[in-house]
């Protein structure tokens, strides 16, 4: 059931930008400024490119089960500031065969100035919007979907759109008071896809080495995709934590953004257990960029190890 105590203080939080704001926004993505942030990594056969959007202050006042001195704590130990951590926002171009398919297409204009910038670093990547041929969304929250359109269009002309169903019917319903801009952005996407639109209903293959994966909790239809080729794989874990410092080492801490936090916190638990008994690589959207490493046990909780550098020899 919709939490609106939570996604009201998520809305307050991280207002949406207006739609005016959002289209000069995709236009100044168009070129990139200095050094592009885009890392590139094998899975198997499988080429995925980690797309940074940019990154978003997530301070205490957004998450509950911690209070402001056990937040700074945790970032302390982590080595970060508790006073200016911003969490990333990253998406995830996966090369498969012939296919170009894009993991999320960050906010666009939606969310203002400190981020937007993951178009203009698949273009540094050497990929145009009409190259894509599908596009995954893990949930239809803004910093996930605000990039996939642009004045009510769809900015990926080839692509299809992959959803599913729970996220689909729940953000096309009416919104709550004070969440508005949120079901408004979900609806857009939405329908500017709509002759081009997958639902998914489960676990299931969704092409050839990507198989989706039910995350429930965060959103209702919060999916996760996993990539397998040969002996490797990643799980691209989308918002499985968002301020990860905290949430690594107390899975049990939930975010306003969560439509059901105690299935979120389920779900993270879960998938956390997974990761560490299969030894599987992850790549969040919220994890600093590039978002990818193994999880280990630590404590009472995880800890994130980093992918090593992909060296080529």
């Amino acid at each position: 059931m919709m939490n609106r105590r939570h996604l009201l203080a998520a809305g307050a939080a991280l207002p949406l930008a207006p739609a005016t704001a959002r289209a000069e926004s995709h236009r100044a993505a168009a070129a990139p400024q200095g050094l592009a942030d885009a890392q590139r990594f094998e899975v198997g056969e499988i080429a995925v490119t980690v797309l940074s959007d940019g990154a978003i202050r997530l301070g205490p006042e957004v998450l509950q089960g911690i209070d402001a001195q056990g937040y700074a704590t945790l970032m302390e130990r982590q080595f970060r500031d508790p006073e200016t951590f911003r969490a990333a926002v990253n998406g995830f171009l996966v090369e498969t065969g012939d296919r170009r398919v894009l993991v999320d297409a960050g906010s666009g204009g939606a969310m203002g100035p400190d981020l937007g910038r993951l178009m203009a670093n698949l273009s540094a990547a050497g990929t145009a919007p009409e190259d894509i041929s599908m596009l995954l969304a893990t949930h239809l929250h803004p910093d996930h979907v605000g990039g996939a359109v642009n004045d009510g269009g769809a900015v990926f002309p080839n692509a299809e759109l992959v959803v599913h169903q729970a996220d689909r019917d729940f953000w096309s319903g009416t919104a709550p008071d004070g969440s508005e801009s949120f079901f408004a952005l979900a609806q857009s996407v939405l329908a500017a896809y709509g002759d081009r639109l997958r639902i998914l209903t489960g676990e299931e293959e969704v092409i050839a080495g990507i198989d989706a994966l039910p995350l429930p909790g965060h959103t209702p239809g919060h999916t996760g995709y996993l990539l397998t080729s040969g002996d490797a794989s990643l799980l691209i874990w989308a918002d499985i934590v968002h301020v990860a410092p905290v949430q690594l080492a107390r899975p049990q801490v939930t975010i306003g953004f969560d439509v059901a936090p105690d299935t979120a916190a389920q779900t993270r638990a879960r998938i956390l257990d997974r990761a560490v008994a299969d030894r599987l690589m992850i790549a969040g959207s919220h994890i600093d960029f590039p978002g990818m490493g193994h999880i280990a046990r630590a404590e009472e909780g995880f800890r994130l190890i980093p992918a090593p550098y992909p060296y080529k020899a």
